[in-house]
């Protein structure tokens, strides 16, 4: 049997059909059917009426919610009490996030509020966007960053998670530069222009869809390369391949020192909040609520995450 069953019973409890319970769970509906069925099967009797719609709980199901609803928190209690003893007191903040935020933000907030870190381990769990997400969601106790643009919010599916804004980050086309600074590609009417894109399933892709960014240039892009990953697209526009749009606090360092630059002045940047989110149902240690409370009380922080090109 797999915890992920479990969760995925209670995730369909909780919202009633079998399409909103598999986006809360960030999967396909016909993979949660299936691990359903698993579930099912590993029981011993059906616990879903298909028959209706939406599906309801047979009586079997019924009553195997309360048995998954006790399996979940003794499961959960046993992880972190194991933990707890194993670390002998010592205090851990995990981080979960993207692979780009990971590299600046995390720096950030550590130099700025040295206080909340000198005494504890700090460990950043870098990976995609879905998995950052399930891995904070399956680990209670620990942070996630992520951003969250306008119309295109970063969802987090427990209501449970609170938020703050640690500070501010945006989407910018870059470029690689010539010997003498200048742009190796220009905005202009009547010229192609390669284009170093996301793949049109990633959470970047979709909200420069959403934001029409790639339409606001003059120039034609022509796509010719795809990566997922932010450091392939860097490396690619650093080595002259094409334009592509990054997070600005991730090439600072590029733009300030001229290997970079932004590709055009006709497209704005696509704002973002960088957001911290913790469960608010879980007992924080003396650094994560200082690190917390700090983030909550004042705005001075904001200003320092927040990237000059913006």
């Amino acid at each position: 049997m797999d915890l992920k069953w479990i969760e995925d019973f209670l995730s369909l409890s909780q919202y009633g059909s079998f399409a909103k319970a598999a986006k809360a769970r960030n999967i396909t509906q016909p993979a949660f059917g299936r691990r359903i069925k698993l579930l099912e099967e590993w029981v011993g009797i059906d616990l879903v009426n298909r028959n209706t719609y939406p599906a309801t709980f047979t009586k079997a199901g019924f009553r195997f919610l309360k048995h998954a609803n006790d399996l979940k928190q003794q499961i959960d209690y046993a992880r972190l009490e194991t933990v707890k003893q194993f670390n002998n007191n010592e205090t851990k903040i995990t981080f979960h996030t993207q692979h780009s935020l990971s590299e600046y933000v995390v720096n950030k907030m550590i130099n700025q509020n040295k206080k909340a870190f000198e005494t504890a381990l700090v460990y950043v769990s870098p990976s995609n966007l879905h998995d950052s997400v399930q891995a904070f969601l399956d680990n209670r106790s620990d942070f996630l960053i992520g951003l969250s643009f306008k119309g295109s919010r970063l969802y987090v599916p427990n209501p449970e998670v609170e938020s703050v804004t640690i500070g501010h980050e945006c989407l910018i086309p870059v470029v690689g530069t010539k010997e003498d600074g200048s742009a190796l590609y220009q905005d202009k009417s009547n010229k192609i222009v390669p284009l170093l894109s996301y793949p049109s399933n990633t959470f970047f892709a979709q909200v420069l869809e959403k934001h029409g960014s790639v339409a606001q240039s003059e120039c034609h892009f022509n796509i010719v390369y795809e990566n997922a990953v932010t450091h392939s697209l860097k490396s690619m526009a650093i080595s002259g391949h094409g334009v592509a749009w990054l997070p600005a606090g991730f090439v600072q360092e590029e733009l300030e020192s001229g290997v970079l630059t932004q590709f055009s002045e006709n497209i704005l940047p696509v704002s973002a909040k960088i957001k911290l989110y913790r469960f608010s149902t879980e007992e924080m240690s003396i650094e994560m609520s200082t690190l917390w409370n700090h983030f909550k009380t004042t705005n001075s922080t904001q200003e320092t995450l927040t990237t000059a090109f913006c």
